[in-house]
């Protein structure tokens, strides 16, 4: 073949494959680390005891809230950042990364000023009264992780953006021993600190994540043009352009994570009328589709949105942009067989590892968790695909049609087929999980359309759908 056959085919080369799987693998042991941390967390605080820990949960699961509306706030930095680095302005960047930190600010005051207010808020729900208090007790002090944890997460996919993965996965596992000493030495009052029980781990994860703020920030001075005081300079004002583009990229971006998190929301509340036996083997299968999700799917995401921005930055043609979506497609294939085999497989393994070998339950949940988990081996791979394509697409700036397709595909479809096969049709809760696997599905094949249509117009010559000005 010819060289300008070969750099006009679609189909993703050696190269291709290396470059996005060189992003990918640090990316992924970063998640690993930012899983581990919660994981961490929640073993500590359960010594505490029962209450404890579902205080903490209920705590959390207001605060995720916030924190999922900022992460899809601050995404747009990877693509900004992608782009102008593709485009040859690296210098830039530290105007994307303080207009970062100015919507971290904005975003950070009206959550503090919510989340002082926990206890009541609970209490208004319904929620038990000592565990509202300890929840509220929790959250005078795990507020104030709310910018340190935005910023960091601004910082961890602007050094994604600017190549430095490594550097990501090192901090996100430096937190995670940190975080591991900090939560022993102040939930338990060693070394001559005091008890502080829940509160100690509120305060450890401010320091948690502030130092993970100060190490992104100081290794600045160690990348060239990214000098520290070049965030410093002007940073009290703000960059009405740029805060725009953050703006018109990431209210979109956040109603799609929100979209995506509350079907999975009512799906557990739906599994909760099938009996218990139901919602436990739900948990356990949505368990470890959120797990393969982070450490799989989402890394090979952000690696495709990176490589997809500098390549539509540099003004390449579609045959680039084809062959960077297909590496990350190829590997994510490759790279969920086996966790995939192994559901559909053994699932009696996973439901041993959820409920342990000698617990006289496991037995009456086997033959309702094993199809469902050897079902999930199915879905992992549709969500993985859906979740690639989808970042694909933000790679070339395209956020708000992606959020109209996953509101028709995961309510219209999923929501509908789950009540269908779930409740209609009483397939139980694997009829419900064939709804949401239809529906994921329809998501992934409808970005695949939205991708080659706008693939088809990009050419090697077209400049960029956005500028980053002064």
């Amino acid at each position: 073949m010819s060289p300008n056959r070969a750099s006009e085919s679609l189909f993703p080369r050696a190269v291709d494959i290396r470059a996005t799987f060189g992003i990918a693998l640090p990316l992924a042991l970063g998640y690993l680390g930012k899983t581990a941390i919660g994981v961490t967390d929640n073993i500590m605080l359960g010594r505490l005891g029962i209450d404890a820990l579902g205080a903490a949960g209920l705590a959390s699961s207001v605060y995720a809230i916030f924190l999922t509306i900022g992460i899809g706030m601050l995404f747009p930095a990877m693509v900004l950042i992608s782009q102008v680095r593709g485009g040859g302005r690296s210098s830039r960047i530290p105007e994307i990364i303080r207009q970062g930190m100015w919507i971290s600010v904005l975003l950070c005051v009206p959550a503090c000023v919510v989340l002082w207010r926990l206890e009541d808020i609970l209490l208004l729900t319904g929620q038990d009264a000592i565990l509202a208090k300890m929840a509220g007790h929790y959250m005078n002090y795990y507020l104030w992780a709310m910018f340190p944890a935005l910023s960091s997460f601004m910082f961890s996919i602007a050094f994604t953006a600017m190549g430095r993965t490594r550097t990501v996965f090192l901090v996100a596992w430096f937190e995670v021993g940190l975080n591991i000493i900090l939560n022993y030495v102040l939930i338990f009052g060693k070394f001559g600190f005091p008890a502080m029980g829940m509160a100690g781990a509120g305060l450890a994860s401010i320091i948690v994540y502030g130092a993970g703020f100060g190490i992104f920030f100081t290794l600045l001075d160690f990348h060239g043009p990214f000098r520290s005081s070049a965030l410093f300079r002007r940073a009290w004002r703000p960059r009405w352009t740029i805060l725009g583009r953050f703006l018109q990229l990431g209210w979109p971006k956040s109603l799609e994570i929100l979209i995506n998190k509350s079907l999975f929301s009512v799906a557990t509340l739906l599994a909760g009328w099938f009996g218990t036996e139901a919602v436990a083997a739900h948990a356990m299968a949505l368990q470890v589709s959120l797990i393969t999700f982070f450490i799989i799917a989402v890394p090979l995401g952000d690696a495709t949105t990176t490589r997809i921005g500098i390549a539509y930055g540099r003004r390449e043609g579609r045959a680039e942009i084809w062959r960077i979506l297909g590496s990350g497609l190829l590997i994510l294939l490759f790279s969920i067989l086996c966790p995939a085999l192994v559901l559909a497989g053994f699932p009696e393994w996973i439901i041993i590892l959820f409920t342990g070998i000698e617990n006289p339950r496991a037995g009456h949940l086997a033959p309702l968790a094993s199809p469902l988990i050897m079902f999930v081996a199915l879905f992992v791979i549709v969500d993985g695909l859906r979740m690639v394509i989808d970042r694909a697409l933000n790679g070339l700036g395209d956020m708000k049609i992606p959020a109209l397709i996953a509101a028709l595909a995961h309510w219209g479809i999923g929501f509908t087929a789950s009540i269908l096969f779930g409740f209609v049709m009483k397939g139980g809760i694997l009829g419900l999980w064939l709804g949401l696997t239809l529906g994921m599905a329809a998501a992934a094949l409808s970005y695949l359309l939205r991708f080659h249509w706008l693939a088809r117009n990009i050419h090697s010559s077209e400049k960029p759908s956005f500028r980053v000005s002064r």
